[in-house]
């Protein structure tokens, strides 16, 4: 076996019988590689992040059956020179909302794909939160499309990413501890309660997937997010006291979809339909609920 140097650097080994080919993501603390064993590819998430990992992999093994997450493959700690290497083996996913959002023209994604990606992404948090988890990392760059599954190059958003994730409550309706004890607070993009010292709840992964789509509509999101604490935190809060006036001209046609947000709290159960509901109120011309597609235009694969 080859000496790894870095998380970065892993090609070429081979993790539970697959072959590293090539590195397709990385981060601060972990790196994502396009892995194969005979025919059959899947991604392979390594970390020197154990808890990372490890919480990674409880909540994939709880979504197992979750068309809207990764299917789950296996965990295994691997014995380098360099240390332990803690891996993840998951369904091999395509690109992430991030990097189709830099690729497409100004950098905002047309409007008729972003209230389907927005209706999808929603779903997808739906599901999650039917497993009593909370994500508490929603972002673009954590949402992927799936491989094209029919000749059409149809494909749907599923939510990766868990290694923040938190089993947040039991089967009689308790709510579960963080024993980690993490502070979201740091987190700039967090939403406003939470910024506000409240844990994460399943309403927080909505409001952080409202920026994220808000980010996707073309607003400058990164430019707000190095405003200083007070303006961060007082545009978070008229977003929620008043999204009409809040939004940035070009994403308010999303009113709706974000009154609706704002109503939300721990309590009341969230009304995932009328949400849902509500994305397409916001553009009544287009239904929210197509399919999304995997397509050349103008010389570029591209999502509509």
């Amino acid at each position: 076996m080859n000496r790894v140097v870095t998380i970065k650097d892993l090609v070429g080994m081979d993790i539970r019988g697959f072959h590293l080919n090539r590195l397709i993501g990385a981060g601060s603390y972990g790196a994502v590689y396009e892995s194969s064993s005979g025919s059959e590819r899947i991604a392979v998430k390594a970390s020197t992040r154990e808890s990372d990992i490890l919480n990674e992999a409880n909540a994939l093994q709880r979504l197992f059956y979750c068309q809207y997450t990764p299917k789950y493959f296996f965990h295994q700690e691997t014995t380098t020179p360099d240390g332990i290497l803690h891996t993840i083996g998951q369904e091999l996913l395509g690109p992430d909302l991030e990097t189709i959002r830099r690729s497409v023209p100004w950098q905002a994604i047309k409007r008729p794909t972003l209230v389907r990606i927005a209706w999808q992404a929603l779903s997808c948090l739906e599901a999650v939160h039917g497993f009593k988890l909370v994500h508490r990392d929603v972002k673009l760059a954590n949402f992927a499309v799936s491989l094209p599954s029919s000749p059409t190059n149809r494909v749907t958003i599923k939510i990766f990413d868990f290694g923040l994730a938190h089993h947040y409550m039991d089967d009689n309706g308790d709510l579960i501890e963080d024993s980690t004890n993490p502070d979201f607070r740091l987190m700039k993009y967090c939403s406003y309660e939470v910024a506000m010292g409240m844990d994460p709840m399943p309403k927080d992964d909505l409001h952080q997937l409202s920026f994220a789509i808000l980010y996707a509509s073309g607003y400058n999101f990164p430019k707000m997010l190095k405003s200083p604490p007070d303006v961060l935190l007082e545009w978070k809060r008229d977003l929620l006291r008043q999204p009409s006036e809040a939004l940035p001209p070009l994403a308010r046609f999303l009113t709706p979809w974000f009154d609706a947000l704002s109503d939300l709290n721990d309590i009341v159960p969230i009304n995932y339909p009328d949400l849902k509901q509500k994305i397409q109120e916001s553009l009544p011309a287009h239904n929210a609920s197509a399919d999304l597609y995997w397509e050349m235009v103008d010389g570029e694969e591209t999502l509509v």
